[in-house]
C-alpha cells in the first residue's frame, strides 16, 4: 500500500498541519471496521486523512499531535484476534508512519486526557451526521466516537480542522503524483485492452469483472471505486453500479472505471460502440467532445472553480440547443436535465478528493474534466472523462494515452 511513500513524506505532511494550524493539540482517528453480515466485515479502507498523516491501514488507531509530543493510541483488541485476524506488527506502524510512541490504549487515553487539561483545545475533524440523506448512506461512525470522547471534558474548545487538511491535500506531492500517474495508467492500459474485443462482450457483469481482473493484474490494489459498466439507457443513470445487464451490439456501453494504486484513485471514462456508431450517437458524441475541449482550454492557475463550472454550463447549453434538446439557453432546470452534474471535482486519495473550492486553481491540483449528455428517451448516455494535473501554464492530462473516440 505504500511502496510509494516514506515515513518523511508522513512526517511532513504532520508538520505543515501543526503550522498551518497553530495547534497545541490536534487528535485524529482511523476508520473502524464495518459489519457487513454476523461476524464479517466489509474490507477495510482506512480514513485518506488519518493515512495522509501516518501512513498506517489499521483500523481503531488515534493520532496525538502537538508542538513537543507525536503518538498513537492503540485501540483495545481482544486477546483471541491476533489468532483469527493476525497480530499487529507495531514496529511496521512505527516504520511506516516515523511516530515511536505507541500507547496501550488505556495509557494513551490517560496521557491526552493530561494534554487535554494542559490546552483547553483540542483540533480535530467534526463528524458528519450519521446518515448522509442525499446520498443515500452511513457515514463511518469513528469520528463520532472520538468526538463523544473527547467531549468527556465539558470546557473543551473543539476546533474542525477539515478546510485547512483539505488544502494541504489539494495540492500533491511529489510522491503522490507517482501514485496516482500509476493507477491511471492501468486504468487506460485496461479500457485500451477492454475496447479491442469490445464487440465478443454479451453482458455487462463479465466486462466489469474483466476490468477488475486486469486492474489487479497490472498491479493495482483493486478499483478506486464501484466501476460502472453500463451499456443503452442504463448509461443515462450517472451512478448505474448494477452492471448486470445484457449488452445491446446495436447501443453504447459507458465505462466509468478507477484503479486504486497506494490509496490513490485513478477516474475515468470512456464511451464506446459496441458495434457501429449510427448517427445520433455520433452526433452528441462529437457535442460532448466539444464541451471537452472547451473545458480543458479554461483550466490554468488562478481560476475559480465556481466560475468555471458556470462557463462550462454556457458552452453545454449550445450544445444542447444544436441537439435539439433544449430551446432556451438560460433554462437552467432543462439543462440539468441532460447535464445534471458537474464538469470536473478534485482527485487524490478519494476519488472525489478534499477540496475548497473557494481556493483559485493552483499547480499541483489533480482534477477531472468529465462533461456528460444523457438522454434516456434515447436510451444514449455519453460521457468523456479525464485526468489533468494543473501546470504553471495549463493543464497536463494524465490520461492522454487513453483514445476518447467512440470506436
Amino acid at each position: 500500500m505504500t511502496d510509494y511513500f516514506t515515513s518523511n513524506f508522513f512526517l511532513c505532511n504532520r508538520q505543515k498541519l501543526l503550522h498551518n494550524t497553530q495547534s497545541s493539540l490536534i487528535v485524529l482517528t482511523a476508520n473502524g471496521l464495518l459489519q457487513r453480515s454476523a461476524d464479517t466485515t466489509y474490507p477495510f479502507r482506512q480514513d485518506s486523512n488519518f493515512w495522509y498523516f501516518t501512513g498506517i491501514e489499521e483500523p481503531d488507531y488515534v493520532l496525538v499531535m502537538g508542538e513537543q509530543v507525536t503518538f498513537l493510541i492503540a485501540p483495545k483488541r481482544a486477546e483471541h484476534r491476533d489468532l483469527w485476524d493476525g497480530s499487529v506488527d507495531k514496529k511496521a506502524l512505527k516504520h511506516i508512519s516515523g511516530i515511536m510512541q505507541i500507547e496501550e490504549h488505556h495509557e494513551g487515553w490517560v496521557k491526552l486526557d493530561i494534554l487535554i487539561k494542559k490546552h483547553k483545545k483540542v483540533h480535530t475533524i467534526a463528524p458528519v451526521e450519521p446518515y448522509f440523506e442525499n446520498l443515500g448512506f452511513y457515514a463511518n461512525p469513528s469520528r463520532g466516537a472520538l468526538l463523544k470522547a473527547l467531549s468527556k471534558h465539558r470546557k473543551l474548545e473543539i476546533v474542525d480542522i477539515r478546510k485547512p487538511i483539505a488544502r494541504l491535500r489539494q495540492i500533491k506531492q511529489p510522491e503522490e503524483l507517482v501514485a496516482l500517474q500509476a493507477a491511471i495508467d492501468i486504468t487506460a492500459t485496461t479500457l485500451i485492452k477492454i475496447q479491442k474485443k469490445i464487440a465478443k462482450y454479451h453482458n455487462e457483469s463479465t466486462l466489469s469483472a474483466d476490468i477488475g481482473r486486469e486492474f489487479l493484474v497490472l498491479g493495482a490494489d483493486g478499483h478506486a471505486y464501484q466501476p460502472i459498466v453500463a451499456c443503452g439507457r442504463n448509461a443515462a443513470t450517472i451512478h448505474y453500479i448494477d452492471n448486470s445487464n445484457m449488452i445491446n451490439p446495436n447501443e453504447l456501453l459507458l465505462l466509468d472505471v478507477g484503479a486504486e494504486v497506494s490509496n490513490y484513485s485513478a477516474d475515468i471514462t470512456r464511451t464506446y460502440a459496441v458495434t457501429k456508431p449510427n448517427k445520433r450517437h455520433l452526433q452528441v458524441h462529437q457535442a460532448v467532445e466539444r464541451v471537452y475541449q472547451a473545458a480543458l482550454e479554461l483550466l490554468k492557475p488562478g481560476v475559480n472553480m465556481r466560475k468555471y463550472e458556470a462557463s462550462v454550463d454556457k458552452i453545454m447549453a449550445k450544445e444542447l440547443k444544436n441537439l435539439g434538446l433544449i430551446d432556451d439557453l438560460e433554462d437552467k432546470r432543462v439543462l440539468k436535465k441532460y447535464y445534471p452534474h458537474l464538469t470536473s471535482h478534485f482527485l487524490g486519495l478519494d476519488t472525489h478528493d478534499a477540496a475548497d473550492y473557494d481556493q483559485p486553481l493552483a499547480a499541483g491540483m489533480v482534477l477531472t474534466v468529465e462533461p456528460g449528455i444523457y438522454i434516456p428517451e434515447e436510451g444514449i448516455g455519453i460521457r468523456i472523462e479525464d485526468d489533468v494535473l494543473i501546470t504553471d501554464n495549463g493543464v497536463k492530462v494524465l490520461s492522454a494515452s487513453l483514445p476518447r473516440s467512440l470506436t
